[in-house]
């Protein structure tokens, strides 16, 4: 299994990174399209959408609002961004005390509304960071970010992990894993910020956004253990051999990239809204 998702990672990596650092922002954009087509597909799966006609379907829906709502509804993308950072929040509260149901796979149209503004939100996320000033560098910060999360939770779990942090969802998370991600994308943070030649008070600022951006990144995790929980499967998908499904690697990006593109502008630049292009 850990040789076949090497072989998964391995090549996967090379190509996010070509895209990201090598690729205009238009092109980057059409590949966020892909993703989120595949990420709706699953989304419909772990909502109940059984026929898998009617899970392509959906995915197509949500990519054609994806790619409508710049296109003609461009003061809108913001507004989108922000509401879906209200979600994560609150949820993130709900997701401490949450109980899956049972496994069912009856039809959630509540968790498909969700898709609606998560989806869209993140991608259009992406692609405002990826069109600002030194874009790609900022992007691959934030996505590098919740890797160092996961790693620093992983190790620091493993070694320290006594109390769980959401036992009823995901019993291997621990509070002691969380604190390790915490130190861990603190210390990459201040690494960046003199990448970024951020003077002392925004590369402070800049440490507090990596921390928020931690916590919400586990909180995109939570939630869709707790989605695969509540339809009684393993991974989102198999379309990763190794990994599970698209869901399944993006959905601590899923929450963090809304966070990132407020959090960037309230404490790294001022101009509200109004980044580098």
């Amino acid at each position: 299994m850990l040789y076949q998702r090497i072989l998964t990672a391995i090549p996967l990596a090379a190509f996010v990174f070509w895209i990201i650092f090598f690729q205009p922002t238009t092109v980057f954009f059409y590949f966020l399209l892909f993703v989120v087509l595949i990420a709706g597909y699953e989304w419909a799966r772990l909502s109940g959408i059984n026929n898998k006609p009617l899970r392509v379907l959906f995915g197509l829906v949500i990519v054609a609002l994806t790619w409508v709502i710049p296109q003609y509804l461009a003061d809108y993308v913001l507004w989108l961004i922000y509401v879906s950072v209200l979600w994560w929040f609150s949820i993130s509260y709900f997701l401490k005390y949450a109980k899956p149901k049972a496994a069912s796979t009856e039809l959630k149209l509540d968790k498909l509304f969700i898709a609606f503004v998560v989806l869209p939100a993140a991608a259009l996320a992406m692609q405002k960071i990826h069109a600002m000033h030194q874009g790609a560098d900022w992007l691959f910060y934030a996505l590098a970010l919740v890797w160092v999360a996961d790693i620093g939770a992983y190790f620091s779990g493993k070694k320290f992990g006594k109390n769980k942090l959401a036992p009823n969802i995901s019993p291997g998370k621990t509070k002691e894993g969380l604190i390790g991600a915490v130190i861990a994308t603190s210390i990459y943070t201040l690494i960046a910020s003199y990448y970024f030649e951020l003077d002392t008070e925004r590369s402070a600022l800049l440490v507090l956004l990596s921390v928020i951006l931690t916590f919400i990144s586990v909180s995109g995790d939570l939630y869709f253990s707790f989605l695969k929980r509540e339809v009684g499967v393993k991974d989102s998908g198999n379309i990763l051999p190794g990994h599970g499904g698209i869901l399944d690697r993006i959905d601590s990006v899923l929450a963090a990239m809304p966070v990132f593109v407020v959090g960037y502008n309230w404490l790294i630049y001022t101009s509200l809204f109004e980044l580098r292009l």
